[in-house]
């Protein structure tokens, strides 16, 4: 498969709209519902550290009803009718559509011949009110930030998520929380047979990259001998502590939003938990809270993090790449280097061609395109050889 090739076909004919797509005779895509649960959501409201100021953006963010009701694409395998493995993708932070996953997830389907879901983080992708990337909306509140503010790394494209986090940096946690309890909540549904293309007791592993790699590790940490005792974790360019990743990018965030965020998650929460019980509570004494904090930073709950990771490590395989300044591959190697004897499950790798963590695939005329799909495919072969 081409990589450039198959991502210019999928890019025109997959879409949101439309709840089943016959892509080739090798593959359909179908969309399924997903109703939120995140029972904390409402209390959340209540922890608030800076009053949000603009009107587009003012809103508790129980009340986006496209963040709690949506749906997700699967794309599935057209000889299966009813699978009992599947994969989760999941993707990397401020994405706004599923345009760049579509390609990763046709590959991984057709040669694990499992169904690929495409899970949308809160706030992300069509979980995000179209309003944030309404024109109309957004360029004055850009025009008033770049005056206001002097950040040079703001774009369109970043800005509603910079806006947000500088204005309350606890939404980063808050949105994972939601996340991470709609993944756990999706596992169960089809475990229990609960959607019709799965069977029940179907297993199921992650591919995750980026932020994504984040969420995924918090979730097999919090639950290394339960929800996640025999699942597997395929990491893509990600892995680090939080303290050793640089969010500033006109894709992702711009840099007030990252020193903001940056200086909230390794001193600020510790002052916020002695003020607000909720937060507190959440860190302290819930799995979750727990596994989120011990990857702020190496010295948070260090023998917590680390004896769970001991116990999941060869369920965990992953790639980096060497100029990789979002999530550097170095970062990855500081969380995982303890486990001496698992560090050959990592590979950095380095693509010889001009790439970006937020474009490590690109569609450039500029750019040997092949060359890029042998990078690609030298990725998503280990990907398939380790998850199929």
């Amino acid at each position: 498969m081409d990589y450039t090739k198959k991502f210019n076909e999928l890019t025109h004919i997959c879409h949101e709209s439309e709840s089943r797509i016959i892509i080739d005779d090798k593959m359909e895509m179908i969309h399924l519902p997903f109703n939120s649960e995140n029972h904390w959501q409402r209390i959340w409201d209540e922890v608030k550290i800076t009053p949000p100021e603009n009107g587009i953006l003012n809103v508790s963010d129980s009340q986006f009803f496209e963040n709690n009701h949506f749906n997700y694409p699967v794309f599935i395998p057209r000889h299966c009718k009813k699978s009992k493995k599947a994969i989760i993708l999941l993707h990397g932070l401020n994405e706004r559509t599923w345009d760049k996953y579509y390609t990763w997830a046709y590959y991984l389907a057709l040669h694990t011949k499992r169904p690929v879901i495409l899970f949308p983080l809160a706030f992300h992708v069509n979980r995000a009110p179209k309003a944030w990337i309404d024109p109309k909306i957004m360029v004055p509140l850009v025009t008033d930030r770049r005056k206001n503010c002097k950040t040079h790394t703001l774009t369109f494209a970043n800005a509603a998520l910079s806006i947000r986090l500088t204005e309350e940096p606890l939404r980063f946690l808050k949105s994972g929380h939601q996340t991470a309890e709609d993944l756990i909540l999706l596992i169960n549904q089809i475990e229990h047979g609960l959607i019709n293309i799965f069977e029940k007791d179907t297993q199921i592993d992650i591919f995750a990259y980026s932020i994504g790699v984040f969420i995924a590790q918090i979730l097999f940490i919090a639950y290394p001998k339960t929800v996640f005792a025999n699942k597997k974790l395929f990491i893509f360019t990600g892995g680090a502590f939080f303290n050793d990743m640089k969010g500033v990018s006109r894709l992702i965030m711009d840099q007030l939003a990252y020193e903001v965020v940056h200086k909230y998650y390794r001193t600020g929460i510790n002052e916020a938990m002695d003020h607000h019980m909720l937060l507190c509570s959440l860190i302290k004494e819930f799995p979750l809270g727990k596994a989120f904090y011990s990857m702020l930073i190496e010295e948070n709950n260090r023998g917590f993090r680390e004896e769970a990771l001991l116990s999941v490590m060869k369920q965990i395989k992953g790639i980096t790449l060497a100029k990789d300044s979002v999530i550097p591959a170095l970062g990855t190697e500081n969380l995982f280097g303890v486990f001496s004897n698992e560090t050959q499950n990592i590979q950095t790798l380095d693509f010889p061609y001009e790439y970006s963590h937020e474009i490590p695939f690109p569609i450039s005329p500029k750019i040997d395109s092949v060359l890029v799909d042998k990078c690609f495919k030298e990725v998503f072969t280990q990907a398939v050889e380790f998850l199929g």
